[in-house]
């Protein structure tokens, strides 16, 4: 019979790469940096923002937008309702971003809301 409590026998040598050691967000891609936001979302908010499109408008001043485009009104208006928590997720991923935009194309037109990071 094994004791559980004994781990005399047992034989605990790893090696460092059967570890799993999370990279630093400054050395993360834009692509990994993206799936962390996402991660930290409850599955609906997830589900939500899997069907949008996202990139990073840049601004003279090396500070950037986050650019959600949403694929219709109804996301839109419900991640809007999470403007909080979006903008904490932005500040655990990207320092430079200062800014997000909620976007919808209408008409062939894209139509945006843009929130201040903090405000």
């Amino acid at each position: 019979m094994i004791d559980p409590h004994d781990f005399e026998d047992d034989d605990f040598e790893f090696d460092e790469e059967d570890f799993i050691f999370p990279k630093r967000v400054s050395e993360m891609t834009e692509g990994e940096l993206l799936q962390r936001f996402k991660r930290f979302f409850d599955s609906s908010s997830r589900a939500m923002l899997q069907d949008c499109r996202f990139r990073i408008e840049y601004h003279e001043d090396g500070k950037g937008t986050l650019e959600i485009l949403c694929p219709n009104e109804v996301v839109r208006q419900r991640l809007s309702k999470k403007t909080r928590k979006i903008n904490n997720q932005i500040n655990s991923c990207w320092l430079h971003i200062k800014s997000f935009s909620l976007c919808v194309e209408e008409n062939g037109e894209v139509v945006c809301d843009t929130f201040v990071r903090g405000g």
